[in-house]
């Protein structure tokens, strides 16, 4: 009977168990509750090889956020380089978030969920946002009047990513609605002033 050898993780791959055991984590239980010793028992590693790849819960919190956003914001480049009409481009862009939400409900509580007990981690969860804000800007460059620096386009982009992680949390919390329908909600709400702008 042959002997089973466990494979050794490479470094990558053990860094990939730890950022989806700390998803896991943060989503149930809050960035305040949660505990570096939980998410090496959930990693299936020991607690000094999670300090080796991250040096504190503050340290492994950006990374989850920064991996979580830099998914959505390339999402968000490919859709905004189509050569799709406006509207096609503005459906499409709510459809990628919304379906990220539907199939990373942990990483999305993460994400849009600002911790209220640790000042320097609300920072760090403000700061990424601030990327989402970014692409969102891209998106709405072309719609918007006065430019990429205009007061305009930055309160519509404010305006826009708040309501998107408005309905995303509360959708979230009540599962009943497809994602075409609450895209749809998200299209009457906000294409309407939008459409104007884009001459449809």
């Amino acid at each position: 009977m042959k002997s089973r050898v466990r494979k050794r993780l490479s470094a990558e791959e053990r860094r990939a168990k730890i950022l989806d055991a700390a998803v896991s984590a943060f989503a149930r239980d809050g960035y305040e509750s949660t505990k570096m010793d939980g998410i090496a028992a959930r990693a299936g590693v020991t607690k000094p090889v999670l300090y080796d790849h991250f040096a504190s819960k503050r340290a492994l919190f950006l990374a989850v956020l920064e991996s979580i956003r830099d998914g959505l914001i390339a999402r968000g480049k490919a859709i905004a380089r189509d050569d799709a009409d406006p509207e096609q481009k503005f459906r499409r862009s709510i459809d990628a978030f919304l379906e990220f939400v539907e199939l990373a409900p942990n990483a999305a509580r993460v994400l849009l969920t600002v911790p209220a007990g640790d000042p320097v981690a609300a920072k760090l969860s403000r700061e990424v946002q601030a990327g989402a804000s970014a692409g969102i800007a891209v998106l709405l460059a072309e719609l918007v009047p006065g430019g990429t620096s205009s007061w305009r386009l930055q309160g519509s982009t404010e305006f826009l990513k708040e309501g998107l992680h408005a309905v995303a949390v509360w959708w979230l919390d009540n599962p009943g609605p497809t994602r075409e329908e609450i895209t749809e909600v998200v299209l009457d709400v906000a294409w309407v002033g939008l459409r104007t702008k884009a001459g449809r």
